[in-house]
C-alpha cells in the first residue's frame, strides 16, 4: 500500500509540473529557431486576414517542449484578451484516441476481447441488418469489437455523404445531448449498416459505441472511468466532457458558428466526440502514448499493446465510399497510421495521428521522436490547415 500511495503521489507532483517547464532552445533537440519563427508569421497572418480567432502549437521532441504558443484571442464570443495556451477547446473526435485506451486497458484485464461479437455487450446488434442494392440483407460475419476500434463496422456517420444508409441516419436524431450512450448504441443497432462487418473502412460512430461497451464492462459511466483510469494518473485536469462555470472565460470561440454549448453538461458521454481538453493535457496523453504506455513512474498500458494500436490494422481493407485516410494511412486501432515516408502530407512512415472537428489535430512520430498538439475552433479551416502544420514542423527539423 505505501509503494501504491507513493506511486500515486509522483504522479501528482509530476501532474502539478508538467509543462510547466522552461522551454528548452529548439537547436537542442533538433529543431530550427528561424523556421519555428516561420509558424508564427503565418499564424498571425491568419489571424489578420480573418481565417482563425486565435490557435495553439506546441511541438515537443526527444522527450523536450521546444515550442508552445498561443496565437489571436479566444474569438469573438469567447471573454475578451489574448488566447493562451492553457485554454480550453472542444476537441470533438480527438476524443475517440481516448476511448480506445480505455477499451484496452478493459482488453488487458480479461473484461474484452477484440474479438467478442459486439452483441455479447449490446444484444441489439444481433439483428442489425446490412442494407445493399436496395435490400436488407444479414450480416455474413458478427460485428466485433475490433471492427469498432479500427472503424471497419459497418457503421458510418450520417452528417456527411449521400448513401441509402447515411439518409436512414438521416432520419435519426443520434446527437441529441440528453440521451444516453445506452440510447444511442440502441439507435445505431437498429440503423442499416452501410457494408458487412470487416470488409470496408468507414468513418462511424463506433467509437460511440465502444464508450458504452467500457460502461457495461467497467460497471462504470464513461467520464468516471476515464477520470479514474486515464485523466487523473496524467493530471489532465482540464479534460472533461463539459466546462464547470469556474472557468468559462477560459473556453476559446470560433467565428464559425453551430458548435457545441461546452457549458452545458450532456448525459450523452460521447467517447466518439464528447470531450474538451487544453494543449498541456493533450500533450500529456500524446507523451504516454510516445512512452509505449508509461507515463512519469506510472503505467496506463503494456507497450505491447500500444504497439498493436499504433500499428496498421487493416491489411488490405480499404476504405468505402468514403476515403478520409487518404493513399498513404492505414488505421490501427484507435489511430490513423503512416504507412510510407511518401504522401500528399508530409511524414514519417509510422506516425500517429487523429483529429477533430473543429480543426483540432495532433500526432506523434515516434521516427523522429515528435509530437505535435494543434488546437483552434475553425471547422471550415480544417482540412487546409493540416498539411500546413505538418509542413511546418517538419521544415523546421534540422537533421531530417
Amino acid at each position: 500500500m505505501r509503494s501504491f500511495l507513493l506511486s500515486v503521489l509522483c504522479l501528482f507532483l509530476f501532474s502539478q509540473s508538467a509543462f510547466a517547464q522552461d522551454i528548452v532552445k529548439p537547436e537542442t533537440v533538433g529543431l530550427s529557431s528561424a523556421k519555428l519563427a516561420e509558424i508564427d508569421k503565418a499564424l498571425k497572418a491568419d489571424i489578420s486576414a480573418g481565417k482563425l480567432s486565435g490557435a495553439t502549437i506546441s511541438i515537443m521532441r526527444k522527450g523536450k517542449l521546444a515550442y508552445h504558443k498561443a496565437f489571436g484571442t479566444r474569438g469573438k464570443d469567447g471573454a475578451p484578451g489574448p488566447l493562451k495556451t492553457d485554454d480550453i477547446f472542444r476537441i470533438y473526435s480527438m476524443t475517440k484516441p481516448i476511448t480506445s485506451v480505455a477499451i484496452m486497458m478493459l482488453v488487458e484485464e480479461g473484461k474484452i476481447s477484440l474479438d467478442d461479437p459486439v452483441s455479447n455487450y449490446i444484444p441489439a446488434f444481433a439483428e442489425t441488418k446490412v442494407l445493399a442494392a436496395g435490400k436488407m440483407m444479414p450480416v455474413k460475419n458478427a460485428m466485433t469489437v475490433r471492427d469498432l476500434m479500427r472503424h471497419t463496422s459497418g457503421i458510418v456517420y450520417g452528417f456527411f455523404g449521400d448513401t441509402p444508409t447515411r439518409t436512414e441516419y438521416k432520419k435519426v436524431d443520434l446527437y441529441g445531448i440528453q440521451q444516453t450512450n445506452s440510447d444511442l448504441s440502441g439507435k445505431l443497432a437498429a440503423l442499416p449498416l452501410e457494408h458487412q462487418p470487416g470488409t470496408a473502412w468507414e468513418y462511424s460512430h463506433s467509437t460511440d459505441v465502444l464508450g458504452h461497451i467500457v460502461e457495461i464492462a467497467s460497471k462504470q459511466s464513461l467520464d468516471s472511468f476515464f477520470k479514474e483510469r486515464v485523466l487523473e494518473p496524467l493530471g489532465m485536469k482540464d479534460t472533461a466532457f463539459f466546462v464547470t462555470a469556474d472557468n468559462k472565460d477560459r473556453i476559446a470561440e470560433p467565428k464559425f458558428k453551430g458548435l457545441s454549448n461546452p457549458l452545458t453538461a450532456p448525459r450523452l458521454l460521447s467517447g466518439g466526440g464528447g470531450l474538451v481538453s487544453t494543449a498541456p493535457d493533450y500533450l500529456k496523453f500524446a507523451v504516454m502514448m510516445m512512452n509505449e504506455g508509461k507515463y512519469e513512474g506510472g503505467r496506463l498500458l503494456n507497450s505491447e499493446t500500444v504497439k498493436q494500436m499504433t500499428t496498421d490494422q487493416l491489411g488490405s481493407i480499404r476504405p468505402g465510399n468514403y476515403n478520409l485516410l487518404g493513399r498513404e494511412n492505414g488505421f490501427g486501432l484507435g489511430f490513423s497510421v503512416r504507412l510510407t515516408d511518401e504522401g500528399r502530407t508530409v511524414g514519417s512512415k509510422g506516425d500517429y495521428w487523429w483529429g477533430g472537428y473543429a480543426g483540432t489535430y495532433f500526432w506523434i512520430d515516434p521516427a523522429k521522436e515528435l509530437i505535435t498538439v494543434f488546437m483552434m475552433q475553425q471547422p471550415d479551416q480544417r482540412a487546409p490547415m493540416r498539411p500546413r502544420i505538418r509542413g511546418w514542423v517538419y521544415d523546421a527539423l534540422m537533421d531530417r
